[in-house]
């Protein structure tokens, strides 16, 4: 909007012609070069919510908050207007009931025939819900600029300026970087590729691009940025230029990739403790079917043994009814002895001193003295073998014991060794598992860190 052009009026009355013009569409107010209100119409006093003879006789500052009315600037604004010169300003004025209002004023000086300035005349338009609407668009402007890095380009990627959390985050002063291009913060590969120039030809047709991204800050360092290429439209409805914002996520990105490094390292160390039990486990499988093949073995020889055992108890029971019928038979053999002993002292009495008859006697007397002596050893003989017999059935009783125990325990061992073996089963089928868990995992933290 230009600036009112100053009012040349023969008289007091010329300002009635110009209420009649401005009247439909300005809040208009005249006053003395003092400030005073002089005359207003319908317009201002249902802006300020007056009555007009409340508003007449007293100053503009009326109209406006305290702290405006006492700057120092508004008094050099009227005596710029009394020195003739015209002004465009929008302040908040308050209405009568405390509501405050944007008001847009256009202020000239009226002056007379004589070229001097009599009066000045003020045109209002309230501009509240468009300063209220700029208002919060700038509010969102400062918060973008606060909390984003954003740098603005031409269409071919020439740098037109850049806000301060960017140049903070590449390390670099504004004069550093306006006028330069975009590639300064490439990798030189990636900025003489076909796909960068057909990145920039995209974005001036209007394409939005939104990712994130690799760049370079002044020391050659890795700096990342979650952003977004946005063009910006002009008035014909063109592309006029490219907005970029930003936000430094490269602490993320380092913390991802470090963690992505301690996964890796991790996933290595499980790789091999995964390797040591599958070797582990095939060395135990392999003990195990040892184990088994000796004791199935061993059970085998602990059933002949229990049934060696159960043979060798009933040849000596049938070993000590023999020996128990010898000894009686040798018991009884001591009592024919003894009657043969009788007998012949009933012959050597009939003898008498038949010399002939008397020396078979005697023969037969020391054969059956012989005899006595034989069967006597002999029952003694038998007699130990039959304490032998008995010791020796107790220990095959104690060793049948101890076989049946064995091979029980054998038995059992068998039972625990199959349990195992189907225990380990089951364990390398979760190693397995837990193999297919850490390569997923494994890819999982691959994606993560890109």
């Amino acid at each position: 909007m230009n600036s009112m052009t100053s009012i040349s009026v023969e008289s007091h009355d010329v300002f009635a012609d110009m209420f009649d013009v401005f009247d439909a569409s300005f809040a208009v107010a005249e006053f003395d070069l003092d400030g005073k209100v002089m005359r207003v119409n319908d317009n201002f006093l249902a802006l300020t919510g007056y009555d007009e003879d409340e508003v007449l006789g007293e100053y503009h500052a009326k109209f406006l908050s305290r702290d405006i009315a006492e700057a120092p600037e508004y008094g050099l604004c009227w005596a710029d207007l009394r020195a003739g010169k015209n002004k465009r300003v929008v302040l908040p004025w308050v209405t009568k009931s405390g509501e405050r209002k944007w008001v847009e004023e256009t202020v000239g000086p009226i002056r007379d025939a004589k070229g001097a300035v009599v009066r000045i005349v003020r045109l209002g338009v309230d501009v509240t819900a468009r300063h209220d609407s700029f208002a919060d668009l700038q509010g969102k402007v400062d918060a973008i600029e606060h909390s984003y890095a954003v740098i603005e380009f031409d269409l071919a990627g020439n740098i037109l300026t850049a806000n301060y959390n960017f140049l903070v985050a590449m390390g670099y002063y504004r004069s550093d970087v306006v006028g330069k291009h975009h590639s300064m913060f490439l990798e030189p590969e990636y900025a003489q590729s076909t796909e960068y120039r057909a990145f920039w030809r995209s974005l001036a047709k209007g394409k939005t691009t939104a990712r994130q991204f690799k760049r370079l800050g002044k020391d050659g360092r890795e700096v990342w940025f979650e952003a977004s290429y946005s063009p910006v439209y002009g008035a014909d409805g063109n592309v006029c230029k490219i907005v970029k914002f930003a936000t430094d996520i490269t602490d993320q990105v380092t913390s991802l990739v470090d963690l992505k490094s301690t996964l890796e390292s991790g996933f290595d160390e499980v790789d091999q403790s995964l390797c040591k039990f599958d070797q582990s486990y095939g060395d135990l499988s392999q003990s195990c079917r040892q184990a088994q093949a000796h004791l199935e073995v061993s059970t085998m020889v602990a059933g002949r043994l229990v049934s060696s055992v159960d043979e060798t108890g009933q040849r000596l029971n049938e070993l000590r009814t023999v020996a128990d019928r010898a000894y009686e038979h040798a018991i009884e053999g001591d009592g024919a002895i003894v009657s043969l002993e009788d007998a012949i002292d009933v012959l050597r009495d009939c003898a008498r001193d038949d010399a002939a008859i008397i020396e078979q006697i005697n023969v037969l007397e020391k054969c059956l003295g012989e005899s006595a002596r034989i069967s006597t050893e002999l029952r003694s003989d038998l007699k130990a073998m039959l304490s032998r017999v008995a010791v020796v059935s107790l220990a095959i009783d104690e060793q049948g014991q101890i076989t049946n125990q064995v091979r029980s325990e054998m038995h059992g061992i068998q039972t625990a060794i199959e349990t195992s073996h189907g225990s380990f089963d089951t364990m390398i089928k979760a190693s397995e598992e837990v193999a297919m868990v850490v390569g997923r995992t494994r890819e999982a933290s691959v994606v993560l860190a890109r």
